[in-house]
């Protein structure tokens, strides 16, 4: 069916809340993601909200789903390993991603009392320790790949609670380490 004039395509709409979820979210907590919330957020009717999701963990879920395919697509889950970037491209690449991490730990944290989100915090990880052995390269092991991933969300936790944070140094010696590791 082709979209009228005035009106969003369906799946632009449907980006467009799922970002607007990420943004409440991170503004105000798991459970400050209502269907009011998240319509004042894109500008929208709440039962433009409600039409495209059935109910709100099916917009958290799906809003996950979201952060994933915008993670890799430009490149947040390896600014996120970091492993072999910069500290000013982490620092400028955290500060344009800066509600997508709130996002993600604010689900983690709401998983431990929900367990129904647990698999897609379980997603989350998966997609983050892959990232991790892969900028590590050939077979690095899993106590490795493990490490490092723990290290990096150290420091991007650490971002999350001091905006102004420099991991620089950190990843300095992280990546002087790896190479005495592994070369």
């Amino acid at each position: 069916m082709p979209v009228r004039k005035g009106q969003r395509d369906p799946g632009e709409m449907k980006r467009a809340l799922r970002r607007a979820a990420v943004e409440v979210v991170a503004r105000d907590g798991i459970r400050g993601l209502t269907y009011r919330a998240v319509a004042a957020a894109a500008g929208v009717t709440t039962g433009a909200v409600q039409h495209h999701f059935a109910s709100i963990d099916d917009l958290l879920r799906s809003s996950l789903d979201w952060v994933l395919e915008e993670s890799a697509e430009n490149g947040l889950i390896g600014a996120r390993t970091g492993v072999f970037a910069d500290g000013a491209s982490v620092r400028k690449r955290f500060a344009e991603s800066a509600d997508i991490q709130v996002f993600q730990y604010r689900l983690v944290v709401e998983s431990m009392v929900r367990q129904e989100l647990r698999p897609a915090v379980q997603r989350l990880y998966e997609s983050y320790f892959a990232a991790v052995a892969k900028d590590l390269g050939d077979d690095p092991g899993e106590g490795l790949v493990s490490l490092v991933y723990y290290a990096l969300d150290g420091m991007f936790l650490h971002q999350v609670a001091d905006p102004g944070a420099d991991p620089g140094q950190a990843l300095d010696t992280l990546r002087s380490l790896l190479k005495r590791e592994t070369g």
